[in-house]
């Protein structure tokens, strides 16, 4: 019995390494434009708005789910364990597997603004941080933010920590799946009721994890998953913007 115990004490020192490794995990920063091309769309519009365009942060809507249950894998027969974050950015002390740097109201709100002005639709396109004055403009850009949760499920194939040993053989430790949901509007300047342009975007992704591979995919899944959201919006900002933005 006391030579088992060591084994499964040895085990969990093998548990408690292979989530805390650090050399495999690439940046945990926001980085926009996404990763590995680092490039804006390639939207143009034909038509121009006459007016300029102020984008502010993004009004935060999200959950506030925090669970964190990585012990259960140490429990033989656990077919997994989870870890849920509904603003993964501002779990204290999270394991570096889960370490995600971003300010998703402002971060976002910011790539909006970059990808329009890409566009060239407007006569001027400014960023402007929650605690800055307005500046006069014509339009404004806001919005909400309803998700961005992360979910990492691992699996020690129901071996308890020495399920751990496969997982350094190369086998995946699991799973982790990533939303975006938001929701952006343009908005005559000082008429925040009239709504004169809107779009929805929502974007899931999910990637298998390893020790030496895809745990920095999940990370860049954010930009990248914004990236795709606002293709479908920009581009319909550019075709319906002509017609219903009228200084």
């Amino acid at each position: 019995m006391r030579r088992l115990s060591v084994v499964h004490k040895a085990c969990g020192v093998l548990l408690i390494v292979s989530l805390t490794i650090t050399g495999c995990l690439g940046s945990r920063d926001w980085d926009y434009p996404p990763p590995p091309e680092n490039a804006y769309l390639d939207v143009t519009a034909d038509q121009k708005v006459d007016g300029s365009l102020v984008v502010v942060p993004l009004d935060d809507k999200r959950g506030t789910e925090m669970r964190e249950q990585y012990w259960a894998s140490v429990i033989p027969f656990t077919t997994h364990a989870t870890a849920v974050y509904d603003r993964p950015e501002t779990v204290s002390s999270p394991s570096p597997v889960d370490e995600v740097f971003f300010a998703p109201s402002r971060d976002f709100a910011r790539a909006m603004a970059e990808e329009i002005r890409k566009t060239n639709i407007f006569t001027s396109v400014t960023f402007v941080d929650k605690d800055q004055p307005l500046p006069p403009s014509d339009f404004v850009l806001q919005g909400r933010l309803y998700s961005t949760r992360w979910e990492r499920n691992i699996s020690t194939y129901l071996l308890g920590p020495a399920g751990t040993v496969l997982w350094v053989a190369g086998l995946p430790l699991g799973t982790t799946e990533t939303d975006v949901e938001m929701f952006a509007q343009i908005t005559r300047a000082g008429e925040p009721e009239n709504v004169l342009w809107g779009f929805a975007m929502e974007f899931e992704a999910k990637e298998i994890d390893s020790l030496y591979r895809g745990l920095e995919d999940s990370v860049t899944n954010y930009p990248r998953g914004l990236q795709e959201g606002l293709r479908l919006a920009v581009e319909d900002l550019v075709e319906k913007a002509p017609t219903r933005l009228k200084p």
